[in-house]
């Protein structure tokens, strides 16, 4: 049985990336807690103070609970901080709540939420692609 952290923040610019860590945690909580167990969230329909409410809801999961957010990069610092982070501070201990941020340019997951996720211990990620420059080092450090 794998064992799942508080919080995890998956963000980056490298999109194909954050949707495959993305597919893959969501496969592990279905094998986990069944398909009762895992709440789909997109951050376009979906704020942090709607996250905020889910977190403290009763359900009727027996076992481990996973919140999944997509696309928070969208979010506002503020409300991060005003909604999402006392709520993340006061979380039951078997939930386990991982956004997602598919970075580009302006769009960044806010400041607060990393700063969420660090205070409850969690993992945070930053899934980059590679720039042109730095492809000739990559290639060499991967053909050694």
């Amino acid at each position: 049985m794998p064992s799942f952290q508080s919080a995890y923040l998956i963000h980056g610019d490298d999109h194909g990336r954050v949707a495959e860590r993305r597919g893959k945690l969501a496969a592990l909580a279905e094998a986990e807690g069944g398909a009762g167990g895992i709440e789909q969230f997109d951050a376009a329909s979906s704020d942090p103070a709607t996250i905020a409410a889910a977190l403290g809801a009763m359900t009727f999961t027996v076992g481990w609970r996973f919140l999944i957010v997509n696309g928070c990069e969208r979010w506002r610092d503020a409300d991060v901080k005003a909604d999402l982070a006392p709520a993340m501070a006061a979380m039951p201990e078997e939930t386990t709540v991982a956004f997602f941020a598919s970075e580009d340019g302006r769009q960044q997951a806010p400041e607060a939420l990393h700063k969420a996720v660090k205070a409850l211990g969690g993992t945070i990620a930053a899934e980059g692609l590679l720039k042109a420059r730095e492809l000739p080092p990559w290639a060499i450090a991967q053909a050694a």
